[in-house]
């Protein structure tokens, strides 16, 4: 599961496997330190286009529905090339890919700022550049969470996650209000910075030493969608991960759904874009105290608990939405929606590294991204109807019962219930995995000519 709110258009060789020696501090490991600084340009790039892209259809259109149909289309367009990027990141060198989507990148946010400048700006036209933005996100940007394990040690790999939601915190805390100051400076600003932002990550994974290869023999390779469906199969035959995939489905889309309507209700009242970008800003302020807590969280609370009380806080906090105008109280109920948001992310998101088979790495983590955000490209479709038909108290209520449901089947599933704490992860999926049977895992009949001659299956964890 991995919670994610956006500001809306407002949720991780030869490579060679990553270092088995002696674990290093993670800001020791140099090769790390440059990743960090990959994933982050690419990661406040996407926070800067997903925040300008919304205000931007609104000020082209005047219209929320039309706003959110230019959301929709770009995050449908994620959804469905992000399970073939996962399939690229463990065929194809992962540098390579990862240059690739940089510049891709820097190339559309271009585009959109001079479309902009240029006065062309139409609503057919930002769908398209939003879309074809969105599909480059859906092919290249999971690569960098797949080189992961390439750059720090296996017994670091809990550290470096829950690292990495302190920075999606320091992200979220400072897209909002960066890209509302920008975007007062100009429409076009804040796409202008997009562009430096994914050359900086294209630059920053050339000075990565390790080999960032996927670890795959040319034999492996029996097609893509066969290939694609390992990722999916694997995910699906985990008995303590299904019940996960969907409850983090719902929840994402009310919470996105939630942040999309607050975005939409403050422009329609007549708030600046600088003043929508500190409101929603509080997102980072929440994940950031909630990131503090999370690592000792996740040592000592079972996974399952930890998980399923956090989204019961996240439920309840949306649910304060409705019933609140003021600027202040908007921002606290956004906040608190979130404070448990790097707890579940790092439980979850930890235990997923783990049992994972390093060699389906890239296409588990694409499969799970789709199947965790499957309903957010009908967010901005709920906030845009919703307030259309209902106002800011009536969708906002739609939004907190879509939370409120995620939260109700967490309490009943008996797989994420039984999950434990970080220190009991590999046991746990060891056991499941002997109990379950292995997907992606091809089975040879016992060779008849050759008497005993044992069955060969691939084993994971």
């Amino acid at each position: 599961m991995r919670i994610t709110a956006k500001p809306p258009s407002l949720l991780p060789q030869p490579v060679t496997e990553a270092p088995t020696g002696p674990s290093e501090g993670l800001w020791r490991n140099l090769d790390y330190v440059w990743w960090l600084s990959t994933d982050t340009g690419g990661a406040l790039a996407r926070s800067l286009h997903n925040f300008a892209v919304p205000l931007l259809a609104l000020y082209v259109t005047g219209s929320p529905v039309q706003a959110g149909m230019v959301a929709a289309i770009g995050q449908v367009g994620r959804l469905l090339t992000t399970v073939p990027g996962g399939v690229l990141a463990d065929r194809y060198n992962r540098r390579r890919l990862i240059v690739i989507g940089a510049a891709s990148g820097a190339v559309l946010a271009l585009a959109l700022a001079a479309m902009q400048l240029a006065g062309f700006m139409s609503f057919w036209l930002l769908s398209t550049l939003n879309l074809l933005m969105n599909i480059r996100g859906g092919l290249f940007d999971s690569t960098t969470n797949a080189a992961l394990k390439s750059v720090v040690a296996p017994r670091s790999v809990g550290s470096a996650v829950a690292a990495n939601e302190g920075r999606d915190a320091v992200v979220a805390l400072s897209g909002g209000p960066l890209g509302g100051v920008l975007m007062v400076l100009g429409h076009a600003v804040p796409f202008l910075v997009t562009c430096i932002l994914e050359v900086i990550s294209a630059l920053s994974v050339l000075r990565i030493r390790a080999d960032l290869r996927p670890a795959r023999e040319p034999a492996a390779r029996t097609g893509y969608l066969n290939e694609a469906r390992e990722g999916l199969s694997w995910l699906f035959h985990r008995p303590e991960l299904r019940g996960v995939m969907i409850i983090s489905t719902i929840v994402n889309l009310g919470i996105n759904a939630a942040l999309t309507t607050v975005v939409f209700g403050l422009q329609q009242r007549g708030e600046s874009p600088a003043t929508i970008g500190l409101t929603t800003s509080a997102i980072g302020v929440g994940m950031l105290a909630g990131a503090l807590v999370a690592p000792v969280l996740v040592r000592r609370v079972p996974t399952g608990r930890l998980s399923a009380l956090g989204l019961i806080f996240v439920a309840g906090s949306v649910a304060v939405l409705p019933f609140v105008q003021t600027l202040p109280a908007i921002c606290a109920a956004l906040a608190a929606s979130m404070v448990a948001a790097p707890a579940i992310n790092a439980s979850l998101l930890g235990y997923f590294m783990v049992a994972v088979p390093t060699r389906l790495l890239g296409r588990a983590t694409s499969a799970l991204d789709v199947l965790a955000m499957g309903a957010v490209p009908l967010a901005p479709l709920v906030a845009g109807f919703g307030y259309a038909a209902w106002g800011w108290a009536g969708a906002l209520v739609l939004c907190s019962g879509i939370c409120a449901t995620a939260a109700v089947l967490a309490m009943f599933d008996r797989g994420l219930r039984t999950l434990p704490n970080s220190e009991r992860w590999p046991d746990h999926a060891a056991e499941i995995a002997r109990t379950a049977q292995s997907p992606g895992v091809r089975r040879r009949r016992t060779d008849r000519s050759v008497p005993g001659r044992p069955i060969h299956r691939f084993q994971g964890h």
